[in-house]
């Protein structure tokens, strides 16, 4: 369009001289603008999970030293020593637990599990639930190599006293400390500390944006201590892992994938008890929001200063085309058949001398073609006349039903069904006005005239149809099924051998076409003939002789005028014997016949 047209050309020019040095500033601040707040917003991010890190220690620190009460308190430490043998200690351990419990505010539950004795103690909602007999006791998972245990969220334990009224389970952190001799290191018991996350998650809402953000706590297995995933599981995904390969206690790193595309900042927290990773997930729309706002701002003032330069532009380009445009319109109308157009450009410059130079060329060549056109609107006269001197097909037509009806008072219904398939067929092909139909006027022609074939060949043939329900409305060219069909009993139907057996199928192929399939037992062909009508088939349409347009040939010669090469004929031997003909074609067709 703009090597063919010199509107174009000058529209183009004057555009690209305006808008190329704008854009380009654009295009230069936009990227300018995206480092710049890009590496601000790491070190601002980075100051606020590092802040967000100290808190969450310093919180994880104060229900450590709770649980550190049980050496502060002698008189409680002597009792876990004692093994709670009598009333006393056992009464300084309830005094001691709910000592404990009050200690922070998020704590749900004290349990201390004394091994000696093998007793347990567990102080939840203000009461003590004592299991001092000889039943199985819940002891905390705390490693032999370790005196102290951070266990990640999980439903809070129940400490095997099911039945007794305890905290309806709900996501908690476990601390679990083991108590030892300081002398001997004899190890007398494990106290767990169970508290619930609104302290943990009142810090981590203020490190990010809810609905824009997202932030992690994992622990060193990847599982969520805190996040908007179910908390306590693994998360098996690819940016975890390299989370957890890094050396580095802090940084940053880049993700592009379907599932999330931004940056990842994190801070190791690592303790004598825990060792977990704070992970703050930005994504690049979040990232980039403010430099786009910019970019939208310097956007809309280049729309502004554009709409006066294209209004001058175009004003100009038309100004200056406009006889050119007008002039090629008329050849157009002329070019499709309008020869009395009426050619009238105003000006006396070079355009209005060349319109009437034109206007003039035009009187003279319709003055020529006049006499050629009488004469041969003449000839198309008498042929016409000939033609209609011919029998009429129609009269051929009803003087069959006429026939088929007589067969019925003679009590000759065979007779009549088979005149009936004659009459559809020539029905059939004689409406010459309508060139595509759906494909189930096909089946149904080739039905018609195999019920003329079975007539005829009696027990020597029979048909199979397989003809998909999804293909039935697909429009195709008529006649494109039937020469097909007939070629088997041309070319591949032997009467003197087994029966015959014709298999006509439709279907939808993979690659979303229709494939129809007609396969035969007969005869089949040499593999050298074979590879000849390939070659046929396969030559350009103006090279196929006149004498060759029937049966495979014509059809194929109209799939390429219909669907040029997106349709597809296919022949190939048919095992055991036979031959089988394929024809891919598009599932769908403008109304006027094109793709």
């Amino acid at each position: 369009m703009i090597r063919n047209s010199i509107r174009n050309k000058l529209i183009v020019f004057l555009l690209a001289a305006t808008i190329l040095p704008i854009s380009t500033s654009i295009v230069m601040t936009y990227y300018f603008t995206k480092q710049n707040i890009t590496r601000e917003t790491l070190q601002t991010n980075s100051n606020l999970i590092y802040q967000g890190k100290t808190n969450i220690i310093n919180y994880l620190n104060g229900i450590n030293q709770a649980s550190l009460s049980v050496y502060n308190d002698i008189d409680f430490y002597e009792a876990i020593e004692a093994g709670a043998a009598d009333y006393t200690s056992r009464n300084e351990i309830v005094r001691g637990l709910q000592s404990i419990a009050n200690a922070v505010k998020d704590i749900q539950q004290v349990y201390l599990y004394i091994a000696d004795t093998d007793k347990s103690y567990l102080w939840t909602q203000g009461n003590i639930f004592r299991n001092e007999t000889s039943g199985p006791k819940f002891i905390p998972p705390v490693s032999r190599m370790e005196d102290v245990t951070l266990e990640p969220t999980h439903p809070s334990h129940l400490y095997g006293t099911s039945g007794f009224g305890p905290v309806p389970p709900a996501p908690a952190i476990s601390l679990h400390r083991k108590v030892v001799s300081a002398v001997t290191m004899k190890n007398f018991g494990i106290l767990s500390i169970d508290f619930n996350l609104n302290m943990l998650s009142s810090i981590c809402e203020q490190l990010y944006k809810k609905g824009e953000e997202q932030l992690y706590i994992l622990d060193k297995q990847g599982r969520v201590v805190y996040g908007p995933g179910p908390v306590g599981t693994r998360i098996d995904e690819p940016w975890v892992t390299h989370l957890l390969s890094l050396s580095e206690p802090s940084g940053s790193f880049e993700t592009d994938s379907s599932e999330f595309k931004g940056i990842q900042m994190y801070e190791r927290m690592t303790t004598p008890y825990m060792e977990w990773t704070l992970v703050k997930r930005i994504p690049y729309d979040r990232l980039y929001s403010n430099a786009r706002q910019l970019t939208e701002i310097n956007t809309l003032i280049l729309i502004g200063f554009l709409v006066v330069v294209i209004s001058a532009t175009l004003y100009i380009s038309f100004r200056f085309t406009a006889p050119i445009k007008k002039l090629i319109g008329y050849i157009g109308k002329i070019q499709s058949g309008n020869m009395q157009v009426d050619i009238h450009v105003k000006g006396n410059d070079e355009f209005g001398i060349l319109a009437n130079r034109f206007r003039i060329m035009m009187q003279t060549i319709n003055n020529l073609i006049t006499q050629e056109y009488k004469l041969e609107l003449a000839n198309k006269t008498n042929q016409l006349k000939a033609l209609q001197a011919q029998i009429n097909p129609h009269f051929l037509y009803n003087s069959l039903q006429s026939i088929g009806t007589l067969a019925l008072q003679h009590d000759a219904p065979r007779i009549y069904s088979l005149l009936s398939s004659l009459a559809k067929m020539m029905r059939y092909s004689m409406n010459t006005s309508v060139a595509i139909v759906p494909f189930d006027s096909e089946v149904k022609h080739v039905r018609s005239y195999m019920e003329l074939q079975m007539q005829r060949f009696e027990h020597q043939l029979t048909v199979e149809y397989d003809i998909d329900a999804d293909t039935l409305q697909v429009p195709v060219p008529k006649m494109i099924l039937q020469p097909i069909v007939e070629n088997y009993f041309k070319h591949g139907f032997d009467s003197g051998q087994n029966a015959g057996k014709l298999l006509i199928a439709s279907s939808v192929a993979e690659d979303g076409r229709m494939e129809v399939t007609v396969a035969d037992n007969g005869k089949g062909m040499a593999e050298e003939e074979l590879q000849r009508l390939k070659a046929r088939l396969g030559s350009p349409s103006e090279h196929l002789q006149e004498e060759d347009s029937i049966g495979l040939i014509n059809v194929v010669s109209r799939l390429r005028l219909y669907y040029n090469h997106e349709a597809d004929m296919r022949i190939e031997h048919h095992k055991p014997y036979g031959v089988k003909v394929t024809i891919l074609m598009p599932m769908h067709m403008k109304e006027n016949g094109e793709l």
